[in-house]
């Protein structure tokens, strides 16, 4: 861990900061948001979202290039990872928010 220019539980510990303000902010965006319009809103909301994980994770990939060196080889791997728990995280909203939508429109 010494290797790194970068103090990474100040980068975790901000993350953590921004994950509460962002779903404080969701939440109150939901508040604002007519009943009719809110899955319009979180679906939108979602695609942004996704859209910039998806660039975020292509610079990554191009600034990582796979070699032989194990440091590199065990960034790839999380990186991976943590792409996958994304997809599934996205895959599981996408869900709920089309059967929460089905629900709503078919009391």
């Amino acid at each position: 861990m010494n290797d790194h220019p970068f103090d990474y539980l100040t980068i975790l510990a901000q993350l953590a900061r921004e994950f509460q303000q962002k779903s404080a902010d969701l939440e109150s965006t939901i508040q604002a948001t007519p009943a009719d319009q809110i899955f319009q809103q979180l679906g939108c909301l979602a695609e942004h979202t996704t859209d910039r994980f998806r660039a975020a994770q292509q610079s990554i990939f191009t600034l990582l290039p796979v070699s032989e060196d194990t440091g590199k080889q065990k960034a790839l791997t999380a990186l991976t990872t943590m792409c996958r728990c994304f997809d599934e995280l996205r895959i599981l909203c996408q869900v709920l928010l089309e059967r929460s939508a089905k629900a709503v429109e078919q009391p």
